[in-house]
């Protein structure tokens, strides 16, 4: 997952959730669990994958750290 980036959701009810960005157009859902799962417990991860652009996802932890 080279070139991804990180960035943490705004304040309030999103707390626990990050967005993972510029990630690789073959990239699964499992890839992305396979490396924030040390980070915590993972709740969801939502991953977008649209046309034009290249792959994102949001990762929602059980609590914040």
């Amino acid at each position: 997952m080279s070139g991804g980036g990180v960035i943490r959701g705004p304040a309030g009810n999103n707390d626990c959730r990050i967005y993972v960005g510029n990630l690789p157009p073959d990239i699964r859902t499992k890839d992305i669990e396979d490396v924030f799962y040390k980070y915590g417990a993972i709740r969801d991860i939502d991953l977008k994958n649209r046309r034009g652009g290249p792959p994102f996802a949001f990762v929602e932890f059980e609590d914040p750290r």
